[in-house]
């Protein structure tokens, strides 16, 4: 009978160890770390070179001392020395021999088995003897010495004990790893408790994503108003979404709007179309019912050209054909062509532009601008009325092109929904257009980075009409 094997699962790591602030923080301190480790290795290396330069002086003084006993009165007088200080205690290792290598005098047996420098200098462990009425030997204890000779056939060494010095230089190597890896410990731990609480707020944030990502427009990222990045973050995530929902209000506005502004041309179209086919009248009359079919055509092509220019306009495409318009011309154009308008209106026409005035723009794009702004002026103001055309520089430096009409005018709390895709006020539904037109000027005016602002007009004009409506195109950076 076999036997199953399971393999074990795979412990999965906790999701604030694979976040960047975490790698990051722990990076910083491996830095910290090796900085700290650099550091106290240059003063663990210091602490070293400081004791061996003490050793090596108080050695040199040592023999100089016992070279003085030596000038003074030879062997005997330097061996006196030497057992002197060797009976009396200190931290002198001495050993001087003859001529033969043979020991006079010291309290060591014999010379360190380690090779000396060029200068003589050698570094050996050594085992001291017990003090009388004391334990054993002293093993391994950690010495320098030089050797060098004296009076010609002697030779005579001179060392000095360096068990302290040895056990601060280890006791310092030690401080100096436990701190590296402490510094090392505590950056870990912090770093784990700084990305947790990062990832924490990060996943809020994330939540939110996916829960606006499932249909729930209306979801917004928590903020904690700290002002920090995560902060930041979270206020330009909420303010994308609320580009993104009043976006997506204005396409199911717009579709709405489409579908009740184009409903009748097409009912209207298909009715025509239809009454041709039906009654089977003569051929002229079928051609007027198949004019008319064009017609209406045209003007469903003419509304989604005008959708396809806005939303080319929004995203953009144009900046890159701007160049220097002189405004002063595009308007004298703009006024000769839409004069003889007015006049079949009967309208009153004017305009006044100075010289000078320009901008940096599309031209096109700023003549079709101006021209829808005319023709909702020419179309909304009754018999009698007034148009006037108007461009100049602002005491503020401004350039402003404006178009003034003695029409019904819009009521100031409809101004800001005028300039919304399809949308038509009530009273002008009976009017030809699918409103679009200043939609398009709003979004010409934005490319450029001018304002359109609408005001009341003159006020009552001739035959009782008014109070008007004055629209202005802002450039802030005209000349």
């Amino acid at each position: 009978m076999s036997e199953t094997r399971q393999t074990p699962a795979r412990r999965r790591l906790p999701p604030f160890l694979k976040t960047t602030a975490f790698r990051l923080t722990l990076l910083s301190a491996a830095l910290f770390a090796l900085s700290s480790f650099v550091i106290l290795t240059l003063v663990y290396a210091a602490s070293v070179g400081q004791a061996m330069r003490r050793a090596d002086a108080a050695i040199s003084e040592e023999i100089t001392r016992v070279e003085a006993r030596f000038q003074a009165g030879g062997t005997q007088a330097a061996n006196r020395y030497i057992v002197q200080r060797s009976v009396g205690g200190g931290e002198f290792l001495y050993l001087l021999l003859d001529a033969e290598s043979r020991r006079i005098s010291g309290n060591i047996s014999a010379l360190p088995s380690a090779p000396p420098d060029e200068e003589g200098r050698v570094r050996f462990v050594y085992d001291r003897a017990p003090a009388e009425g004391f334990g054993g030997a002293e093993e391994g204890r950690d010495a320098r010495g030089r050797i060098v000779p004296l009076g010609g056939q002697n030779q005579l060494f001179v060392g000095i004990d360096m068990e302290e010095e040895a056990r601060f230089v280890g006791e310092t190597l030690n401080a100096v790893l436990l701190a590296s890896g402490l510094s090392l410990a505590l950056g870990i731990i912090s770093g784990a408790v700084v990305s947790r609480r990062f990832a924490r707020r990060l996943e809020t944030i994330n939540a939110a994503a996916r829960t606006v990502m499932a249909g729930r427009l209306e979801t917004r990222a928590p903020r904690t108003f700290s002002g920090d990045e995560l902060d930041e973050l979270s206020a330009n995530f909420n303010a994308m979404l609320d580009r993104v929902e009043h976006l997506m209000q204005r396409m199911r506005t717009a579709g709405d709007s489409i579908a009740h502004d184009l409903r009748l041309p097409l009912t209207r179209m298909r009715g025509r179309l239809e009454s041709a086919i039906v009654e089977a009248g003569d051929l002229a009359d079928r051609e007027a019912a198949l004019e008319q079919a064009v017609a209406d055509v045209d003007d469903l092509i003419k509304t989604f050209n005008a959708v396809l220019s806005l939303s080319r306009l929004e995203a953009g495409e144009r900046r890159s054909a701007f160049e220097t318009v002189d405004l002063t011309e595009l308007l004298a154009d703009v006024a000769e062509l839409y004069e003889p308008v007015c006049e079949d209106q009967g309208l009153e026409f004017d305009s006044d532009c100075p010289a000078g005035l320009s901008v940096q723009g599309d031209r096109e794009l700023l003549a079709q601008a101006v021209a829808n702004l005319l023709d909702n002026a020419i179309k909304y103001t009754p018999e009698g009325g007034a148009v006037m055309l108007r461009g100049r520089k602002t005491s503020a430096g401004e350039v402003e092109i404006s178009i003034t009409d003695t029409g019904p005018g819009i009521p100031a709390n409809e101004r800001g929904r005028v300039l919304e895709r399809f949308v038509r006020l009530e009273k002008s539904r009976t009017l030809p257009g699918v409103g679009l037109g200043l939609s398009l000027v709003q979004a010409i005016a934005e490319v450029h980075g001018a304002r359109l602002t609408l005001d009341d007009g003159p006020g009552v004009a001739q035959g009782g009409h008014g109070p008007g409506l004055r629209i202005a195109l802002c450039f802030a950076k005209g000349r």
